[in-house]
């Protein structure tokens, strides 16, 4: 599942968890693009991806267009994960995007949450 969850804090949270497939792309889009709307871009970005288990071939094609799409979104991408290849990953998908990305253990979460509030 893949989820924009609701925050007030001065950054953007998305939840991934499980295995993403088209569907989940497909529900999460309109979500995203609705909260767009209500903040100015760029913004800065959590990404949750504990309990994330990978995609399917189609979910991971729809995830690389989305990551190019949204390129220049995100002032900086700070991403909390649970297991070693959430951080390999992290790193993997750096120069997709134009913001720094930090990848940061579930034990953490709050360090990544401070990173993401200090100014640019």
């Amino acid at each position: 599942m893949l989820t924009v969850v609701a925050s007030t804090a001065a950054y953007l949270r998305i939840r991934a968890s499980g295995r993403l497939g088209v569907d989940d792309y497909r529900r999460f889009e309109p979500a995203f693009a609705a909260e767009l709307k209500r903040v100015q871009v760029p913004i800065a970005l959590l990404l949750d991806m504990q309990g994330f288990s990978g995609w399917t071939v189609g979910g991971f094609l729809r995830d690389l267009a989305w990551d190019l799409r949204n390129r220049r979104t995100f002032s900086r991408i700070a991403v909390v994960g649970d297991k070693t290849w959430h951080r390999w990953i992290t790193a993997a998908s750096a120069h997709l995007f134009r913001a720094p990305m930090k990848f940061f253990p579930a034990s953490e979460q709050r360090r990544a949450e401070d990173w993401l509030a200090r100014p640019s």
